[in-house]
């Protein structure tokens, strides 16, 4: 894929490799049977698929029975993938440097994840998954990248600075575009659409949802409840989220606003986090605290 320059300016908020010399808190990832019929879902059967000391965040399913996430050990990242059903997994980066956010490309047997490198600088890179081709530089001078969502040959990031950005790009002719600043964390592409996702705080305080669309407009989809943590969206558009141990839904088509799904209790105590739904709409993945 051919690569162009662009130039972002601005302050670095945080810089992602400051985990590597402070142990992140300790999570694991659980994965849940989930069915969904006209937005009414419902998840059982949970299973902790991590199960250790230490941080595992920061989910995504490939293929549905795979799950790529990033892993903590001996001071750096790498990203892992999980074979769910043989419960064996793999160091897939294995690098000096740290990886993280790993998000498979449309169409590839790859993923990218930002990488940080040896001067602290946070880029995209693609992994391969299938053959000996080494990893490279996704976009050489866009920095730094937080998170980043793909849907065909457009990429939606999270850009780092003083306010946060949000870009996006297509990697083919490289027409890149500001979308708008003060964004979270959480961006996801929109199952069977061209579309994406996102949130962004207002200057009331309130944090808004919103739908991206290719030209770079976007408008709301609703408002995200008082205290949630990041989101996802299943097959069939509905978003779910999460406050304390509860998860909540939400879906355009069928509701007027959030409602809850279940409440972990006491297992969920410390709160969920990240979280996915992969390709079939059959599973989802919740990351609790521990």
């Amino acid at each position: 894929m051919k690569t162009h320059t662009i130039q972002i300016l601005g302050l670095c908020l945080f810089c992602i490799n400051m985990v590597a010399q402070t142990p992140p808190p300790s999570s694991d990832i659980f994965v849940y049977d989930l069915k969904e019929k006209k937005g009414q879902i419902s998840i059982e059967k949970g299973k902790n698929v991590t199960n250790r000391n230490g941080y595992d965040n920061q989910p995504y399913f490939y293929m549905n029975d795979y799950l790529l996430y990033t892993e903590y050990n001996n001071g750096q990242t790498d990203i892992v993938m999980l074979d769910l059903y043989e419960d064996k997994k793999r160091n897939i980066t294995n690098s000096p440097e740290s990886e993280y956010s790993a998000v498979m490309v449309p169409g590839y047997d790859t993923f990218a994840a930002v990488r940080v490198e040896e001067d602290g600088t946070q880029r995209l890179w693609y992994f391969h998954l299938v053959g000996k081709t080494k990893p490279s530089v996704t976009f050489d001078n866009l920095a730094p990248v937080g998170y980043h969502a793909w849907s065909d040959d457009h990429v939606l990031m999270f850009i780092l600075g003083t306010p946060t950005t949000l870009l996006m790009t297509d990697v083919k002719e490289r027409n890149d575009k500001i979308v708008t600043s003060n964004i979270g964390r959480t961006i996801k592409a929109i199952p069977k659409t061209p579309d994406f996702a996102f949130e962004r705080t207002e200057e009331s305080g309130e944090i808004n949802i919103y739908r991206a669309f290719r030209n770079g407009r976007f408008e709301l989809i609703i408002k995200k409840p008082e205290n949630a943590s990041d989101w996802t969206i299943t097959q069939e558009g509905t978003l779910i989220t999460s406050v304390g141990s509860k998860v909540l839904a939400f879906n355009p088509k069928y509701d007027a606003d959030w409602k809850e799904i279940t409440d972990l209790g006491n297992m969920a105590s410390k709160g969920i986090t990240r979280m996915a739904v992969n390709e079939d709409n059959s599973k989802i993945a919740l990351v609790i605290g521990q």
